[in-house]
């Protein structure tokens, strides 16, 4: 699995670095300064300026007004490793992001190859790991964002309380917590799979429930610190809650996000842009679409703990008022890998969907690389 890994990560490289030169004149206007553009690599776009920015200079001030956009939104591991990397070695920061992506994705696949061979046999390891890989977003698994990341530490702690090793899962649960909003949906898959791997060792229920609170309370724990330290230092524990919902440009809860969303499609059918005005959102929309069907498949096969995970994966963006973004966000959602591989019992057919998908995520790569908003 590393190798594929090192693999698929030079063919990303690769395809970056080409897509400058692929039709330069229909690149999307930078929304960053030229010092910042001149510097960056070309898998650093969008949310990546603001990780560059937590990595150079920390957190700003609280914003003051609903709409004013600040780095509070974006939790502290991943731009805190960054700086580690830059203060150590002297690299350029967005390389730092890379190398940090990089890291977490090959130990990712060596988690996740384990995780399938442990869950569905060894038989379907080599082809959910293509699928991860070769899904049309992954790229962002090599970009200066969080998902390697993330997917790493989830992966870590899964197997952690799996093999019944409770401190090296707390461990992974917490920085979980420290790195996306999307870690605290762990909490309910730890805690069902801490509790099942005690029970079937022959532990007592009491022991197996105590071992599935710590799991849950990591990833909670990791965000609890999260908040203290905004509270310490903005005198505002949800101080990343309203930062988050200052990026809409509009007063809103965690309650408004699936009415929001529903009108957003209701608005682009009715003006006729789902592939002409909104094309990538609309897409975020089947990715979505997709992973809930997988998550209703999981539920049916009876793996109702990695149902619950791939579900509230979901709703982490149904909450958030809009699809962007959700193409991303449901990739540390590995159990829908995995049950996607189900598909390589159909060569031709998989083989097939490989290759659209390869070439579906090539498009993604030259979009983002060109500025165009990838998710």
């Amino acid at each position: 699995m590393f190798g594929l890994g090192l693999l698929w990560l030079a063919c990303i490289w690769i395809v970056a670095g080409v897509s400058g030169s692929i039709l330069p004149g229909i690149a999307a206007a930078r929304p960053w300064t030229y010092d910042i553009v001149r510097r960056v690599t070309p898998l650093a776009r969008w949310d990546s300026g603001w990780y560059i920015n937590l990595a150079e200079a920390g957190y700003w001030e609280p914003p003051t007004r609903v709409g004013q956009e600040t780095n509070h939104a974006f939790f502290p591991l991943y731009p805190g490793l960054m700086r580690l990397i830059v203060r150590t070695t002297g690299i350029e920061t967005s390389l730092a992001g890379n190398l940090v992506s990089a890291a977490a994705l090959l130990v990712a696949l060596l988690l996740f190859a384990a995780w399938t061979e442990r869950n569905f046999g060894e038989s379907r390891v080599v082809p959910a790991v293509l699928v991860l890989l070769l899904f049309p977003t992954s790229f962002f698994f090599a970009a200066v964002y969080t998902e390697a990341l993330l997917l790493a530490l989830s992966l870590a702690a899964v197997e952690a309380f799996a093999r019944r090793r409770p401190v090296i899962g707390v461990i992974a649960g917490v920085l979980a917590g420290l790195t996306r909003i999307s870690g605290l949906v762990l909490a309910p898959y730890l805690a069902l799979v801490a509790f099942r791997a005690r029970r079937d060792a022959g532990d007592s229920p009491g022991r197996a429930i105590r071992e599935a609170t710590l799991a849950a309370a990591s990833p909670v724990a990791g965000f609890g610190l999260f908040c203290l330290y905004f509270w310490r230092r903005f005198s505002d524990p949800l101080l990343f809650v309203t930062a988050q919902h200052n990026w809409s440009g509009q007063a809103k809860s965690i309650l408004d996000g699936p009415s929001l969303i529903w009108r957003g499609v209701v608005e682009d059918f009715q003006r006729g842009r789902l592939l002409g005005g909104s094309p990538a959102r609309t897409f975020e929309g089947l990715y979505l679409l997709v992973f809930l069907v997988l998550a209703a498949v999981l539920f049916r096969q009876r793996r109702h703990a990695e149902a619950l995970f791939v579900f509230l994966t979901v709703a982490i963006v149904l909450s958030s008022g809009t699809f962007e973004s959700a193409g991303r966000y449901v990739l540390p959602a590995f159990p829908a890998f995995a049950l996607l591989a189900g598909l390589s019992s159909r060569r031709d057919l998989f083989r097939s969907l490989l290759v659209l998908s390869a070439t579906a995520q090539a498009v993604y790569v030259w979009a983002f690389v060109h500025w165009y908003w990838a998710g």
